[in-house]
């Protein structure tokens, strides 16, 4: 076991460590475990280039699983369980993976591409065993190891995170990127104080918010990990566990704010002390909403898959500059260039970039022409969003590039339109999208969740969409106002919470 594994073993040997409320491990128990699951790592001889994959829903032995690589400091790719066979194949040959781990509901979708991709360890996290298709069973292959020390002075290895991208397959990326020291420091750094209570890890594990959880439980805090959400699932769980912190996206508020005041005050969240938001942009009337029923407690992190974090903002901040992702980390400055590359004034919008100071900017793994593209010149890099920085420094993000809708020779820009659709009481959620128009090149079309409160006002969807058009003429510029209105019941949305346009430019396509 490692180091601050044994130390908690050692001052609270009953406690538990790790819990998804049916499978749980005290620190003892914790420590041992993994002790035999490097030892079986190793057994599979895999050499420096090979990684190991694991496409599996959140659970304690999925966790056991990252925790595995980590110790043993071996690259780990954390790929959707959502992937199709051909997805999972081209995922596990773009990044050199040897061995894979599955559970039940992924495991058909995932022999099929493994055994695509001409590999044949595979091994399922729960317990399933069935030698027709070559899959083991993770507990029973580990328990057959001895329980010895890892070698935590070997280098720490980043996780693999592949991104979605707007077309083609997606691309690979390291995640942390910055990360040169041994096994023993990169644990130590995030060592926790032994009174910090319980982590809740609320989203899919294989995207890098939740994923960085587990930093919570290397250095020696308790984590709980949700198999699915449920908006009172949650609070149950944060009432029961005495749950202190936590990691949610704009669609976990969306949901739990939904839920009936009495059934929100029927749970006791008075331990909980911290809430990071990350994931996508939170619509100002709900992160208000949060704030004032958790508290000054929410915390923003603005980034990327490619990046990490790049900026961070308090509720207290926030409050005094409402909509910013915050001032950029140490490590990086905002960047805001026109179209021609060319630096513009404070307060302008243009194309938003950061200058990493590491020098390292963003790469891509096997994919030097997208790595390319990323980059205004060496270390100069953006994520794909327009925006601005005021006098203050406080980063603004107004748009994606790719989202940009070109209307009359006219740059739209859909979070600007999307803020205000939100903020009217009549909407509940909302996305635009440019469509075709022959006069226009694009106009802007408008998807929106209609609030259940115009039917207590006995207000149809006609009338209230007629109300959200008078609305948004009377906040934004004429280009701006969507002339075209969809009413939907659910927006599409992928894991993390982000507007899914490629379902809705579809949606479009298809009529």
């Amino acid at each position: 076991m490692t180091h601050i594994l044994r130390e908690r073993a050692l001052s609270h040997p009953t406690e538990v460590a790790l819990t998804d409320g049916d499978t749980s491990f005290t620190w003892s128990e914790l420590g041992d475990i993994c002790g035999q699951a490097v030892n079986a790592l190793a057994s599979l001889g895999l050499d420096k280039t090979q990684r190991i994959a694991i496409i599996a829903r959140n659970s304690s032995l999925t966790t056991l699983v990252y925790l595995m690589a980590r110790y043993s400091g071996r690259q780990i790719v954390a790929a959707s369980f959502h992937l199709k066979p051909e997805e999972i194949r081209y995922i596990l040959s773009d990044a050199n993976v040897s061995a894979v781990f599955c559970d039940e509901s992924t495991r058909e979708n995932v022999v099929a591409g493994a055994h695509a991709a001409g590999i044949t360890s595979i091994f399922s996290v729960d317990g399933a065993d069935d030698d027709t298709d070559g899959v083991a069973s993770f507990e029973k292959w580990v328990a057959g190891f001895s329980v010895t020390e890892p070698n935590l002075e070997i280098p720490a290895s980043p996780n693999v995170l592949y991104t979605s991208g707007t077309t083609g397959f997606p691309k690979g990326v390291m995640n942390p990127q910055l990360l040169t020291c041994s096994i023993r420091k990169h644990v130590e750094d995030y060592r926790e104080p032994s009174d910090a209570g319980p982590y809740l890890n609320v989203g899919p594990m294989y995207h890098a918010g939740p994923l960085s959880a587990l930093r919570r439980l290397t250095g020696g805090r308790p984590l709980v990990v949700l198999k699915q959400f449920t908006p009172e699932g949650v609070l149950q769980t944060i009432d029961h566990y005495g749950i202190t912190g936590t990691t949610m996206v704009p669609t976990h508020f969306a949901r739990l704010l939904d839920l009936p005041a009495s059934v929100r005050e029927g749970y006791d969240l008075s331990r909980l002390n911290f809430l990071d938001h990350t994931g996508s942009s939170c619509p100002s009337v709900v992160k208000e909403e949060m704030i004032k029923w958790v508290g000054p407690i929410l915390s923003d992190r603005y980034g990327g898959t490619e990046t990490g974090t790049v900026c961070s903002i308090s509720s207290a901040e926030w409050l005094a500059h409402r909509g910013s992702v915050g001032k950029c980390l140490a490590r990086f400055s905002a960047h805001v260039v026109n179209d021609d590359g060319i630096e513009v004034p404070v307060g302008t919008n243009g194309r938003l970039f950061f200058i990493d100071h590491s020098g390292m900017g963003v790469n891509y793994l096997n994919a030097p022409e997208k790595t390319a593209a990323a980059h205004l010149r060496p270390g100069v890099f953006t994520i794909g969003d327009l925006g601005y920085v005021d006098a203050e420094g406080y980063v603004f993000v107004t748009g994606r590039t790719a989202d940009t809708i070109v209307s009359g020779g006219v740059n739209l820009y859909p979070a600007e339109i999307e803020r205000v659709l939100l903020e009217c009481n009549l909407v509940n959620d909302a996305a635009v999208i440019g469509v075709d128009d022959k006069v226009m090149g694009e106009t802007v079309k408008a998807f929106v969740v209609l609030h259940s409160s115009r039917e207590h006002a006995n207000i149809g969807d006609v009338g209230a969409i007629e109300l959200v058009r008078d609305y948004c003429r009377e906040h934004l510029a004429g280009p701006k106002v969507p002339r075209i209105f969809e009413v939907i019941n659910e927006l599409p949305r992928n894991p993390m919470g982000k507007i899914d346009r490629k379902v809705l430019r579809a949606s479009v396509t298809e009529k």
